[in-house]
């Protein structure tokens, strides 16, 4: 079917209205009073938003700003420049011709360096 034989919404709105209005004009008094009273009955018992829901959503919203500041402040420091130009300082010594011995116990001396700064 094409578009411009369908009506839109508000037309369908408007129809139903019409006749709902006009079903209930038709009603009898003691009909309207009885379905007046089970609507409010049903709005009554409806469940509020209760506290519960506000503090729920306070919760979340806090738990999401300390989680991002604590990531936001952790993040990785660079390393001091002269930590780095010890470290170039320290290969250059391992890897000269002079001290080939040094090579082969690698493995001691860098346990002897945490050793050192632990202890």
């Amino acid at each position: 079917m094409s578009a411009e034989l369908q009506p839109n919404d508000e037309q369908v709105k408007a129809r139903t209205k019409r006749l709902l209005d006009m079903s209930a004009a038709d009603l009898d008094p003691a009909t309207v009073h009885r379905l007046q009273r089970a609507r409010l009955t049903a709005l009554e018992a409806r469940p509020a938003r209760g506290l519960w829901m506000v503090l729920a959503g306070g919760l979340a919203t806090a738990v999401a700003v300390v989680l991002t500041l604590t990531l936001w402040t952790k993040q990785p420091q660079p390393l001091p420049e002269h930590h780095a130009a010890q470290v170039v300082e320290d290969m250059d010594l391992v890897l000269s011709a002079e001290n080939v011995e040094l090579a082969d116990d690698l493995e001691f001396y860098h346990w002897l360096a945490d050793v050192d700064t632990t202890g």
